[in-house]
């Protein structure tokens, strides 16, 4: 092909790439200018692929089809949604977002995840290349999708070729992918390839279109063509224009030749490149009058303008359809789009569009369509394309009252997407002219908050957000004022507020819904006072749990409310259902954020395998759908678990990521404060251990927060015995203790209970254990027992009672060993060896294994297939394979069946697979 002319080291790339799909593929963006040769590299790439025996899937850019949702997706996936060979559940996802199902339709992620598990299962009877051209042009939905997958290929037969244009909008900027970046072709290249097609014209003017042309392959093959028609063009090749404006004005040039019934069909192609032949004559003829035939496309072909095949007309080259309707007069494109509305009247969705883009003023009707279409594209998840439309109806509609509304509808979806900050903001802007009422002032202050636009450390805006709440609520918008309440809370939460703040904030709260009829007011409560308001908010909990045990919201209220006033069991025990319903619907927001709750409270149960497959699982997530509050919650999991195993140098590296994130918040910055002490403690440095864990109880210290200290009580009080400063911690057990008459949240008072005990002068310190040892629910809280059973066997073989002290050391250590809590069961087996009782060692062969391939194994020995496996972990089932293979010898095995009795039986049981 003349466009590869001079590509040889580009096409030699793409040859390799394209063989080494079967091998374990990925992804490669070819990136460069218009015209520089993009198309034809990936034709060539997918004529390989065909001759390698690949499955090829293609899908084009079209500018107009940039607002159908998963219009691209539709093109890629097509072929594999016919294969009745392929699973049921993500064809059925698919269809269903192109429109074509009932099924209810998951998140963007959900959406994603479906055709993820699509290409790999397809992937399985033949490798695949996907083939995306003009991705820039992709409607938002499918360019987030293919962006996604991208990502995520890794050790599959799947190779993803796309081809964007310099300075456009495209989902893999960000994406970290392989490029090609295609520049100009070499001199002596240029040279003969206009040689070849411009040997007929002046030297002066060949070395002309060279310097013109700058290597742009297509400018050395149309600018000889433009100079022939005219001594204008000739001229033209002084001026500064851009390469691509200077192929527009060469391509428009010719369109003088262009009989007015072939420039009309163009300009219908020009606004809607999805058309084909018939639906190209049908609306010619509506804006001519007159009677078109098949035979007007002919000259256009001759001319090289466009490429017809049966009844597919295309475009040579997207410039020459950008010249086509630049140089349209604006009555021939608005009379253009009225005609391609009424020709594609049964096609809604792209109807729609022509109308509202052929539309001069306001226009309730075609408002009321848009505002239907965009219901339509949330239905199917393609919020992006919702946007716009409610972006296009709000600048038709009649009154400004209107207008907010839709605006403010805009936004609230845009905050959903992965550039909300910026959509977001573009679209309270364009309200801050018009009259709102208060519900719209309300919810634009709502829509701030939700995405990001105000300083979060301005107390001045939480009262702004607790204000527009009570005046949402005088106008009877309860729903928009209780989720202004609780983003007040949340703010107050995660971004940390003052006492006083916080305690005029609750009573607000309190006078609204002073029985706490709404569990909203009860989460909000707990977030501002969890301890102080714990009783109360801990039987409003337990009430939600009896009243509607399948209401998602109003289980996710309670879950919430336990989970942060610490009744960790009952939030593990409600966990694996609720995860697994938010996973069946694709929410993978909502699943992101329930991963990490799950993951916290199994921390404090002694589930540390399965907290950190789920802490992992939330970070994946959370990175793939920009949720960098989540990540950082997961990131704050995995240093406590590494702390707590011992894992000393991986916590450390994982608390330097964490402070110096720049979506760091206080609470985060003291959690991570908090896990970073528990790491000195457990390395064996206990006078760093005490001084990080103190400044979490101090108010003026900017680590502190008022969520943390009473769940870190205990381990002050572990490294104050070890540090010799038990008087420091009493000073701060005595201010904690009173608290505990506020709450029955277990967390606190075995906590306390636990300081307590290790905090007591020997003369009280039995009575203090005992107490501790009887604290109801306990036995649910292996760690925190196991650590008080290691405690008073310690105090007992100080006060000589050596045979008194074995059990409890004893228990201590078939507690903590399985665990891998590293420090303390050390601490149990150096104290039981102290007293003539030598302890066990550790299960062989379990330390060979990385943390990755333990949990491969012990899911694997659950009974698991490595696809169930792959789909749990995110990896796919031949990654799983490999790494089963390595484990396997590692563990003195040759077999799956012998998994089981090799990963020792008392190891705590790796999480279900949902």
């Amino acid at each position: 092909m003349e466009a590869l002319h001079g590509r040889q080291a580009e096409q030699a790339r793409l040859a390799e790439f394209v063989g080494s799909v079967g091998r374990g593929g990925g992804a490669l963006v070819l990136r460069g200018e218009a015209g520089i040769g993009k198309s034809a590299l990936l034709e060539a790439a997918a004529y390989e692929a065909r001759g390698q025996g690949l499955t090829v899937l293609t899908a084009h850019g079209i500018p107009a089809e940039t607002r159908l949702p998963f219009g691209a997706l539709h093109q890629l996936l097509w072929p594999l949604l016919r294969d009745g060979n392929l699973p049921a559940r993500p064809r059925e996802t698919l269809k269903a977002a192109l429109g074509q199902s009932s099924v209810v339709v998951p998140d963007l992620y959900g959406i994603s995840f479906a055709a993820l598990d699509l290409l790999v299962e397809a992937a399985r009877l033949n490798p695949l290349l996907v083939v995306a051209e003009d991705a820039h042009w992709f409607d938002r939905p499918s360019a987030d999708v293919l962006g996604f997958v991208a990502r995520r290929l890794a050790g599959e037969p799947i190779g993803v070729l796309a081809a964007v244009r310099d300075g456009q909008t495209d989902p893999f900027t960000e994406a970290g992918l392989p490029e090609l970046c295609l520049g100009p072709l070499p001199a002596a290249a240029s040279q003969l390839l206009l040689e070849q097609q411009a040997s007929d014209l002046p030297l002066r003017i060949r070395a002309r279109i060279l310097r013109t042309a700058r290597g742009n392959p297509l400018a050395l093959l149309e600018l000889p063509a433009a100079v022939r028609q005219s001594d204008e063009t000739e001229n033209s090749l002084h001026s500064p224009l851009p390469t691509s404006a200077r192929l527009e004005r060469a391509f428009a040039a010719r369109l003088p030749d262009i009989p007015p019934a072939t420039r009309a069909v163009l300009l219908v192609l020009a606004a809607d490149g999805h058309c084909r032949l018939p639906e190209l004559l049908a609306a010619a003829v509506r804006v001519g009058g007159a009677p078109i035939g098949i035979e007007a496309i002919e000259p256009a072909v001759t001319a090289g303008l466009v490429t017809a095949d049966g009844s597919t007309v295309r475009f040579r080259h997207p410039l020459v359809a950008s010249a086509v309707y630049q140089n349209a007069a604006l009555s021939d494109r608005i009379a253009t789009h009225a005609a391609l509305a009424a020709v594609l009247a049964t096609e809604p969705n792209r109807a729609v569009w022509h109308r509202a883009t052929a539309a001069m003023g306001p226009d309730p009707q075609i408002t009321a369509d848009l505002l239907t279409f965009a219901d339509r594209a949330v239905a199917r998840g393609a919020l992006s394309v919702a946007v716009d439309a409610l972006e296009r109806a709000a600048t038709l509609a009649a009154t400004d009252t209107d207008r907010a509304v839709l605006l403010l509808r805009a936004a609230e979806l845009a905050c959903n997407l992965p550039d909300r900050k910026t959509k977001t903001a573009a679209l309270l802007d364009s309200t801050r002219l018009l009259d709102l009422d208060v519900r719209d002032q309300a919810r634009r202050a709502l829509l701030e908050e939700l995405a990001g636009l105000r300083p979060a450390d301005d107390p001045a805006f939480t009262r702004t957000l607790i204000d527009h709440a009570l005046a949402a609520q005088r106008a009877g918008e309860s729903d928009l004022s209780r989720n202004l309440l609780w983003a007040a809370a949340l703010r107050c939460w995660m971004h940390g507020s003052t006492s006083r703040l916080r305690s005029w904030f609750a009573s607000v709260v309190e006078d609204l819904d002073p029985r706490m009829e709404d569990g909203n007011t009860a989460l909000v409560l707990a977030c501002l006072q969890p301890i102080e308001r714990g009783r109360a908010v801990l039987r409003r909990a337990a009430r939600i749990r009896e009243q509607s045990p399948f209401d998602p919201v109003q289980m996710s209220h309670a879950i919430a409310i336990e989970g942060l006033l610490g009744e960790y069991p009952a939030v593990v025990a409600a966990m694996a259902a609720t995860a697994s319903h938010i996973r069946g619907q694709g929410r993978a927001m909502m699943l992101a954020r329930f991963l990490s709750v799950w993951a916290g409270a199994d921390i404090w149960v002694g589930q540390w395998d399965r907290a950190l497959d789920n802490s992992q699982e939330c970070e994946r997530l959370a990175t793939a759908i920009d949720e960098p509050v989540w990540r950082l919650m997961a990131l704050g999991h995995r240093i406590a678990i590494a702390a707590h195993r011992s894992q000393n140098d991986q916590a450390e590296a994982l608390g330097k990521e964490i402070l110096t994130d720049r979506h760091l918040t206080p609470y985060l910055r003291a959690v991570a404060h908090r896990a970073l002490g528990i790491n000195a403690l457990t390395a064996g440095r206990p006078q760093e251990a005490f001084d990080r864990l103190a400044r979490l109880f101090d108010p003026a210290d900017p680590v502190y927060h008022y969520c943390i200290e009473p769940f870190t009580v205990a381990e002050l009080a572990d490294a104050a015995r070890a540090a010799g400063r038990l008087e420091e911690a009493r000073t701060i057990l005595d201010r904690l203790e009173p608290l505990t008459a506020h709450t029955t949240a277990a967390a606190f008072h075995i906590s306390v209970n636990h300081a307590r005990a290790q905090l007591a002068p020997d003369r009280e310190a039995e009575t203090a254990f005992t107490t501790a040892l009887a604290t109801p629910g306990l036995a649910n809280w292996p760690y925190h027992r196991a650590r008080l059973h290691l405690s008073y066997g310690q105090y007992l073989r100080r006060s000589r009672r050596i045979s008194e002290s074995r059990s409890h050391l004893r228990l201590a250590l078939d507690l903590l060993h399985p665990l891998g809590a590293v420090h303390w069961a050390d601490q149990a087996r150096n104290e039981l060896r102290a007293t003539g009782d030598p302890s066990p060692g550790h299960a062989p062969g379990l330390s060979a294994l990385t943390p990755q391939e333990l949990r491969i194994a012990r899911l694997a020995a659950q009974g698991h297939t490595n696809r169930a496996i792959g789909q749990h972990l995110h990896m796919s089932h031949r990654t799983v394979g490999a790494h089963l293979y390595k484990i396997f010898p590692k563990l003195g095995i040759s077999a799956r069946s012998q998994l089981r009795k090799a990963l020792d039986e008392t190891l705590a049981a790796p999480p279900p697979v949902s």
